[in-house]
This record gives C-alpha cells, structure tokens and sequence, in this order.
C-alpha cells in the first residue's frame, strides 16, 4: 500500500502564477473598459479642445505666383506699395554684390524694358558674354606688349625659323591642336637605370607622354630605340654640379661651374654624340650650376645652335634657365610642378589637379615624375579623362615650342617640393 507525501507548495512556483493571473486581470479589465468608452460613449462629453496656429494662413483664392516676381505682395494683400514705388528705389538700397556691370541698362519692373547687356567688369577687367577672366587677363597681357613695343618691331616666330633638320623638328611627335584647347604635357625622368620600371614607361604610357634618360642609364642606345618606336619624345639628362657635390660619385660628364666654357661644351658634345634622336634635355641636378649665369649661358647658346630644347625639372629653387633661354633664343620649357616630389597618391593627385588649373589659366602646363609605380597607376587612370574636361595632352615639345612663338610662358608661383 502506497503512502502519499504531502509537500508544501515552491514559493516561487506560486509567485510567478499568482503575477501571471494579476496581469491577465488587470489586462481584461482594461481592454473591457476602453472597449465600452469606444462603442457606448459619447465625444462631446469630452473635454474642450483649442487648435492653435502659429503662421497667419494665406488666403485660399491667392493666387500661385513667384514669390520673386514684381506684385506678388500686393496680390496676397501684404503689402500697398504700387510697383512704380516699388521700382524707384535709391541705389544705396540695393545689394552691393562686388561686381561692377559696364554698359548695362538697368531693368524696371515693367516687363516691355529689356535689359541690352555688353559686358560685366569683374576685378577691373570688362568680360563679355562666352569669356572667361583668364582669357580676359590674357588679351591683356598682349595689349600690354603691344603698347611696350610700339614703334618696334614684335618678337618674331622663332619657332618656324627651326630648319627641318633641327632635331626639335626632326625628332618632335606630330600634334596639332586647332581649337586651341589647354594643354598639358607630362615628362616621366630617370628612366633606364631600371629595367622594369623604363620597360613599363615605355609600353605602358600613352606616345604623348615625353620619357626622359638618366645619364647614368645603361643600353642608353637601346632604350631611346625602344622608345621612339613606341612613338615618345626622348630627352636626357645633362648632369650639373649641385651644391653637395662630392658626397656622392659624380658622373664623368658633369658640368661645374669651375670648369671653363669650353670644357662643360666638350662634355655637352659627347653627352648628345652617344643619345641620337633626342628632342631636348633636362637638367639632372644642378641647384649650383643653374644659378650662375656665366656657366649657364654658353651650354644654352650651344642647344640653340643645334635646334635642341631644354627642361627645368621643376625641382630647383631658383635658375638662370629661363633668362639664359630667352637670350639664346631657345625653345624653353619650365615645369609647372614634379608631381611626384612627395610620392603618395593624394599628393600626387593634387599636383595633377594642379596641372589642370595651370593650363586653364595660362593655356598650357607641364609636369615632371619619377618612375614610381604609384605614378605610373595615377597617371593611366587621369591621363585618360582630360579629354571629357577639355584638356589635350601634348608632348614636351609643343610645350617649348610656345616660348619661341610668343615669349617666356607665364609660370605659377609654386613651392618646388609640391
């Protein structure tokens, strides 16, 4: 026989039910009671209610009109004044917005008057309709050296007195820019010392893009072969004294201000004899050998001579280059910014940027890089989209060419590190 134990009840077993029937209770009562106010009550047994505005409402027969338009208050009965008040106020009420319009009549609120616009002075400068400032300033910049040289004759074009023979001519990649868009020409230096980055440069950059060779490359021969078949201008680099020379092992043809005239073209001589179908030169190095202007001339009379151009690297603080040039009557070109003197790709994007602006403002830029293969990446992803901003790529070339047709092009003031 079966004996049953009896226990007494979990003290948490009965708290969780006894909550449970609680909520359930409370919870029919509840819904019991608003069930019943929402069938069987009455609304108007509720509480006053006040609806409160906090904008003044137009009326609702206002008409739709553009707020800008001349009557638009008086039409919503905002205002009294009559247009012919409206339209006779002072100029010192007016908004002063910095422009100054030339030959402009001012409109009234009648709609029979049209303005007859000629032109808006911006900075000092009238610019017509389809002008931009930059043009402006440009036109300028001529009237200028037109009214400098009255009575004298106009620099002529140097550039279409080259012989055909002239290596600039000879040598130079066919381009031709009939709308006279911006250009931008792009110089990759150092190239040969090595072989895969100089393989890549060659085959991977567009023919626009003017390579330039180290003087220390090797197969220097075979490498401007290799380049001119894949359509790129070539320069070299001349080496030139810099101001820690010593530190490091010069190159044997290298020019120092010590040296007599004769000397530093000697050494020019053989530097050209050994690199046939050049276009130009570039410097390599050179801080101190470009500021002395007694060893800079003869070396740049000597490339006039021969139909050659010279670069700036873009890289030195200050030179004699551009004056020599311009005294030897030599294509010149300066660059605008080295792209890659900081070599990281934001960096090298803003020097990019930069180019864009240049060549919009002045109508040309030049820019130098390294081979590094984040400025090979950058520059096969940008070089690309100039076309869709209106810009055309140019070879070094053209860009010299321009000094001898019209002068020294104007250059921004930049820092040579970027």
């Amino acid at each position: 026989m079966s004996v049953r134990t009896t226990r007494d009840p979990s003290p948490f077993r009965s708290g969780l039910v006894h909550s449970a029937l609680g909520a359930f209770s409370l919870t029919f009562i509840l819904g019991s009671a608003a069930t019943t106010m929402h069938w069987f009550g009455d609304s108007s047994d509720a509480s006053p209610n006040v609806r409160v505005a906090l904008f003044d409402e137009a009326p609702t027969d206002a008409p739709q009109l553009n707020p800008r338009l001349p009557g638009y208050q008086e039409a919503l009965g905002l205002a009294q004044a009559s247009p012919n008040e409206m339209t006779r106020r002072s100029a010192s009420e007016e908004p002063d917005l910095g422009v100054e319009y030339a030959g402009v009549q001012r409109a009234s609120a009648s709609v029979a008057s049209q303005p007859t616009t000629k032109g808006v002075r911006i900075n000092g400068k009238t610019v017509l309709p389809g002008q931009s400032l930059s043009q402006v300033a440009q036109m300028a910049e001529v009237s200028a050296v037109s009214a400098s040289t009255t009575g004298a004759e106009l620099q002529p074009d140097y550039a279409s007195m080259l012989p055909e023979s002239a290596p600039l001519i000879r040598n130079a990649r066919p381009f031709s820019n009939p709308d006279n868009k911006p250009t931008v020409s792009i110089i990759v230096g150092g190239l040969g010392t090595n072989a895969t980055r100089t393989r890549a440069a060659i085959n991977d950059l567009p023919p626009e893009v003017t390579l330039s060779f180290a003087p220390t490359a090797d197969n220097l021969r075979s490498w401007v072969r290799q380049a001119r078949r894949a359509g790129h201008e070539v320069l070299i680099e001349l080496p030139m004294e810099p101001y820690d020379f010593g530190r490091q092992r010069p190159h044997a043809q290298v020019m120092r201000v010590a040296n007599t005239a004769d000397d530093n073209k000697q050494r020019l001589a053989r530097m050209l004899a050994g690199t046939p179908g050049l276009v130009g030169v570039m410097n390599y190095q050179g801080a101190k050998f470009a500021r002395d202007a007694d060893a800079v001339d003869p070396i740049l009379a000597e490339l006039s001579s021969k139909g050659l151009a010279m670069f700036e690297d873009g890289s030195l603080a200050r030179s004699e280059f551009s004056n020599s040039a311009q005294k030897s009557r030599l294509a010149f070109g300066k660059a605008t910014s080295a792209i890659d003197a900081r070599p990281g790709a934001d960096e090298i994007m803003q020097q990019l940027m930069l180019l864009e602006s240049t060549a919009r403002e002045n109508g040309s830029a030049l820019g130098t890089g390294t081979p590094f293969p984040v400025t090979f990446d950058i520059l096969q992803e940008w070089l690309p989209t100039l076309e869709e901003k209106g810009i055309v790529i140019a070879p070094a070339s053209h860009y010299a060419k321009q000094t001898l047709r019209s002068g020294q092009i104007r250059q921004a003031s930049l820092d040579p590190q970027g």
